[in-house]
């Protein structure tokens, strides 16, 4: 039965591993193909194209966990395999959320209309803004590799005393430091959400504001603003919903790290993980118009490409 799990579970990584590359990499690749044709790139297409990258070197991560866990159980929990898992987790893993939370506040501040002072100081200088919370971003994820040391130290004095005799009560004390790092590790992910959850609110009140005042003006369809209000917060919706999943799975993952058979619980969330980075940039490509016909056509599923190949 574990046998027929852990084929299952190899089968369902692989195509989630695929999916996510196949995303991420057409995010990536279009966006440097567009930049190097026009020799500039727009700044919402920089932080896509490396959002992307980033969350490719995520998926390798998880993949590579998976996989190790499977095929190789005795260097799993190993404190070098531990240390590179870490290190490529924790880099990528910030990098992508604080990437997103600058695409949250680029939308934002670009597409919201508000009269207050400081909002429009903000909007005027969007690029600055956006510049400074990427500069920020590169900081905060090198600075959490630096403090990986701390815990990697800790994990090692748990393994130590885990295998000394009369040692339950010290052992004990420091499985706690070390899983109160996770937590706190963690913690340090509610910022930018916190961030993201603040534009896309001011998004839909902008949205609901320019609404009513259509509404006492015009009578037509909703114009370019209108759609652009909707296409931002349906994506910024998505990328919360799917954030607080990830979130919790994450939560779960280190609650469950030191129970005495979690193989099963790891496999679980390790399937569940990746659906956040993967799920995210398909909504990005479906909801720009230009990337979604690329798309297509790269699929082979475009009515006019078909045709044309039938034709030829």
């Amino acid at each position: 039965m574990k046998s027929l799990f852990q084929n299952f579970f190899l089968l369902m990584a692989f195509i989630e591993f695929i999916l996510g590359i196949l995303g991420n990499g057409f995010l990536g690749l279009i966006n440097c193909i567009h930049w190097v044709k026009s020799s500039k790139i727009s700044l919402s297409d920089l932080i896509i194209m490396n959002l992307a990258f980033s969350r490719i070197i995520l998926q390798c991560v998880i993949s590579l966990d998976g996989v190790v866990l499977v095929f190789y159980p005795s260097i799993y929990d190993s404190e070098k395999f531990i240390q590179i898992r870490e290190i490529g987790w924790t880099f990528s893993n910030y990098l992508s959320i604080w990437l997103v939370t600058c695409l949250s506040v680029f939308y934002c501040l670009k597409i919201a209309i508000f009269s207050h002072p400081a909002f429009l100081w903000l909007k005027w200088r969007v690029s600055q803004v956006v510049a400074w919370i990427l500069f920020f971003s590169v900081l905060f994820s090198l600075f959490n590799i630096v403090s990986l040391i701390r815990k990697f130290s800790m994990y090692s004095d748990f393994l130590k005393m885990k295998h000394i005799e009369n040692c339950t009560e010290i052992s004990r004390r420091k499985e706690m430091e070390y899983y109160n790092a996770q937590i706190i590790g963690l913690l340090w992910s509610v910022i930018p959400f916190i961030i993201s959850l603040i534009s896309y609110f001011l998004l839909i009140l902008s949205l609901k504001r320019h609404t009513r005042m259509l509404q006492h003006h015009i009578t037509g369809p909703r114009d370019m603003s209108s759609e652009a209000h909707v296409k931002a917060t349906k994506v910024m919706f998505s990328f919360l919903l799917l954030f607080v999943f990830y979130l919790i799975i994450m939560y779960i993952g280190s609650s469950n790290f030191f129970l005495t058979d979690t193989k099963l619980s790891i496999m679980i969330i390790e399937l569940a993980a990746p659906l956040y980075p993967s799920v995210h940039s398909f909504i990005l490509i479906l909801q720009n118009k230009n990337l979604k016909q690329e798309f297509l056509r790269l699929l082979w599923l475009k009515k006019g490409c078909i045709k044309d190949g039938v034709t030829s």
